[in-house]
């Protein structure tokens, strides 16, 4: 088994699912975590300028969100059994980048009156049609009682329930006309490794 690094800022963001993972397979992994004072001077050591970074045994170098995710996917047993549920796993997360477009996008903006705007149609129209889609293809597996693929934990499943976590979060209430979603959310919170990671996880800001 090969050593990993994992590289971010102090807090969950966009290397949280690279910890689910690590945590729901029981893997050992150095979880290191940069300060903004640190990361004027460590920024050009990274291959982009930008975190999170995956280390592997000090000599390779994973970078950008989405490629970690996968990497890990493949090689911690969260991919699927073949190539259509990895297609299948694929999508699922892909349609949590339009979610997560919609809110760092009135998160970002400075403009008060159009940062309102922008955040009522993620709030009213973006989220409620995603989350609607995923409800939906949930119970096409398994009557929404298992995973969105196959018939074990995936990568949709961890990046669905990070993102659903969040989405709960910030903005209470807008979960509870999908109760098959919240059941999911309570589903995967209780395996035992999620929980207890989440649990003892640091409490951070984002």
């Amino acid at each position: 088994m090969p050593s990993y690094t994992l590289v971010y800022f102090n807090g969950r963001g966009l290397a949280e699912v690279a910890r689910l993972m690590f945590a729901a397979s029981g893997t050992e992994y150095q979880d290191k975590r940069i300060t903004k004072e640190d990361w004027a001077e460590f920024k050009s050591k990274t291959p982009t300028g930008q975190l999170p970074i995956l280390k592997i045994d000090d000599s390779d170098v994973i970078f950008q969100s989405s490629a970690i995710y996968r990497y890990l996917a493949r090689e911690l047993g969260f991919y699927g059994s073949n190539n259509l549920e990895a297609a299948g796993i694929d999508g699922i997360c892909e349609c949590w980048r339009d979610v997560l477009e919609a809110v760092f996008k009135f998160m970002r903006e400075e403009d008060s009156e159009l940062k309102e705007k922008l955040k009522t149609v993620a709030v009213t129209k973006i989220i409620p049609g995603l989350l609607t889609l995923l409800q939906a293809r949930l119970e096409v597996n398994n009557q929404g009682k298992g995973f969105f693929v196959g018939d074990k934990l995936s990568l949709a499943d961890i990046v669905s329930y990070h993102c659903l976590s969040a989405v709960c979060n910030r903005f209470p209430g807008l979960t509870d006309q999908f109760p098959v979603l919240q059941a999911f959310v309570d589903r995967v919170g209780n395996i035992p490794e999620i929980k207890s990671w989440v649990e003892t996880r640091p409490q951070t800001e984002f």
